[in-house]
């Protein structure tokens, strides 16, 4: 997910810093943390447009790839995908404007809803993020609980580096934690929990991982009997591996997803930010069917695994030519979505190009800066998934016979994205 930049449309910093990559974590290519707000383009106004929409024809022809692909891979025996699919969605704080306003009508199509402002603090402490709205927090959770879906908060790991290993690690402060979620659960009449706890992947090292591992197996095992006990349910939201070993090019092993399988109810795959860094696809789809098909079969089935859906995308600097004067502030990588990216195609007067083999669309501008000696000229590149990527991404799961998929975000979708993927939506 993503991390929002003070200032910016979509939300405040949030009150924990990002955790960093260790160099020897994961290569790039694999996800940042779902729960990480990358900043958003701070030359777009309050009001976006919709985005602009891919020919018909470059649709047509992704539709008979995709069909092709289907038809091969049940030659081999395979199942043929599913005719439709649940709907879960994460609902970050900085998108709550947004997602009040759709909340009452789109609510109904979806299974889960994760209201994404809930961090761990320490053993015993749940807290709302400070830079969450209050007031539309609340409304959101009355139009929630009006609505034919599940209350699914999700809770981030807010602790430093290490930290949240720590708790773990120990029997009494595991089950200090275990205890602290199921009140929070109760307190606030909830269905069930999903764990967004991301920084043994990202920034506690992975020499650490083989200690976390069967402790955080613990700590599952523990809270999802708590959770069923109190008749609710336990999502955990983790990155991918490629296969079942532990190996470097594995993946994320530390979570050891077949081990954790019998005690959730599902797992939310977060695949995607394969492009960070370095302008790139957000969610390649031969990254992603690598990503379907290591997990299925680290876990040894798709039944509890929900496939998570980017609906964003990135603006990078691609390079600057030129001396700019001395006080242009040039940006870094600041983030798009379905909702904002069309007004800056229109206002940039790009040509988005849709590139059939990671299912995703890219586009390049240029800004000028300055005058006579002192002028510049800074170029910037976009990668997006619209509403035909989030689609594709869907079908590929009820191609694998996944058990359903989760947008992030609620949100960052506009009427495009509704409009391709409730056909093959089930609640």
């Amino acid at each position: 997910m993503e991390f929002g930049g003070a200032g910016t449309s979509d939300g405040l910093v949030p009150s924990f810093p990002p955790p960093e990559r260790p160099d020897d974590a994961t290569p790039v290519g694999e996800p940042l943390l779902p729960s990480d707000p990358t900043p958003v383009d701070p030359e777009r106004p309050a009001d976006p447009g919709r985005r602009r929409l891919i020919t018909a024809a470059a649709g047509v022809v992704v539709a008979l790839v995709v069909g092709l692909g289907f038809v091969l891979a049940r030659s081999d025996g395979a199942p043929p995908p599913k005719p439709d699919i649940p709907l879960d969605a994460w609902a970050p704080y900085w998108t709550l404007e947004a997602s009040v306003e759709a909340a009452p009508s789109r609510l109904g199509s979806m299974r889960e809803i994760s209201p994404f402002w809930y961090i761990a603090t320490g053993p015993d402490t749940i807290e709302t993020d400070p830079n969450a709205d209050q007031g539309a927090a609340e409304r959101f959770l009355d139009i929630a609980r009006d609505a034919d879906v599940a209350l699914v908060p999700s809770i981030v790991d807010a602790l430093p580096a290490g930290g949240m290993a720590s708790i773990l690690a120990e029997p009494d402060t595991r089950t200090r934690h275990v205890d602290a979620i199921v009140a929070f659960a109760e307190d606030g009449d909830f269905d069930g929990i999903d764990l967004d706890y991301e920084q043994f992947a990202f920034a506690d090292g992975r020499d650490t991982w083989a200690a976390t591992r069967p402790n955080w197996v613990a700590f599952v095992e523990e809270l999802g009997a708590a959770l069923r006990n109190d008749g609710r349910t336990l999502t955990v939201s983790i990155p991918f591996v490629y296969d079942d070993e532990r190996t470097p090019d594995s993946g994320y092993w530390v979570y050891d997803h077949g081990a954790i399988a019998p005690h959730v109810d599902r797992i939310r795959i977060m695949a995607y930010d394969y492009s960070v860094g370095a302008a790139g696809p957000i969610a390649p789809l031969d990254f992603v069917q690598r990503a379907i098909e290591g997990t299925v079969e680290a876990v040894g089935s798709p039944d509890k695994l929900v496939l998570g859906l980017p609906a964003y995308g990135r603006n990078w600097p691609a390079g600057t030519t030129g001396t700019c004067p001395p006080d242009t502030e040039l940006d870094g990588v600041v983030s798009v979505n379905n909702r904002t990216v069309d007004d800056l195609i229109e206002r940039r007067q790009a040509t988005p190009q849709f590139d059939e083999a990671t299912g995703e669309s890219s586009f390049t501008y240029s800004l000028e800066y300055g005058e006579g000696d002192a002028q510049c000229v800074h170029t910037r590149r976009v990668h997006y998934v619209d509403a035909d990527g989030v689609a594709l991404r869907m079908d590929m799961a009820r191609a694998a016979q996944l058990d359903g998929v989760a947008l992030w975000a609620f949100g960052f979708d506009d009427d495009a994205v509704w409009d391709a993927i409730l056909p093959t939506t089930s609640s």
